[in-house]
């Protein structure tokens, strides 16, 4: 009996070590982003989780001057994420993933008009490892900008449904994690700006 009570306890004293290890490595966002003469302010902060294992710890970031939509997709509303991933996610899976969870949750008929806008967004996906960041924004004077680790990888004008398509991956139904969804749009809610 003292011996599965020593085995329970290091079992458990390892879990709390990984469950610490994923917080510290976590690093942290800053309060405010600059993309050329604009500066966000985070409004919201989620990470998504499986057991205990960190996925992806994400920041939302607005212009705290423009007024607040009903919705976060909306083409005249500035919108910044930046997306740090614990886990490594090869750019196969990246453009998998998110042409899956497209097909599932948009009408064909919507991808077939947007199709352009979707497939340069899944050419410029790269490979990450854990720290690596994402930044995947839409400023209405400029269009969708995908960078990773600052170092931009495409930018996209001309197609604002194109782009509130693919931020839908993780500000609308096609949320790789609708809780961390639904807590980013809670948060920026209920920010005041």
């Amino acid at each position: 009996m003292e011996s599965g009570m020593r085995s329970m306890l290091r079992v458990l004293t390892g879990l709390c070590g990984v469950l610490l290890a994923a917080t510290i490595h976590a690093a942290p966002f800053g309060e405010t982003v600059t993309v050329g003469e604009q500066t966000l302010s985070k409004v919201a902060q989620a990470r998504y989780s499986l057991l205990w294992k960190r996925i992806t710890d994400v920041a939302l970031y607005v212009d705290p001057a423009q007024v607040k939509p009903d919705s976060i997709l909306e083409a005249d509303y500035a919108k910044y994420l930046t997306i740090e991933y614990g886990v490594p996610v090869s750019a196969e899976r990246f453009e998998k993933m998110s042409r899956d969870l497209l097909v599932e949750h948009w009408p064909e008929e919507v991808l077939a008009r947007h199709r352009a806008a979707i497939d340069t967004f899944c050419d410029w996906l790269e490979g990450v490892k854990p720290g690596d960041r994402y930044a995947v924004y839409w400023l209405p004077s400029q269009g969708l900008t995908l960078a990773l680790n600052d170092r931009p990888l495409g930018s996209l004008s001309g197609d604002p449904q194109g782009a509130a398509i693919v931020l839908s991956l993780w500000l609308g139904q096609a949320a790789v994690s609708e809780a961390q969804r639904d807590s980013l749009l809670q948060a920026w809610r209920t920010a005041s700006l």
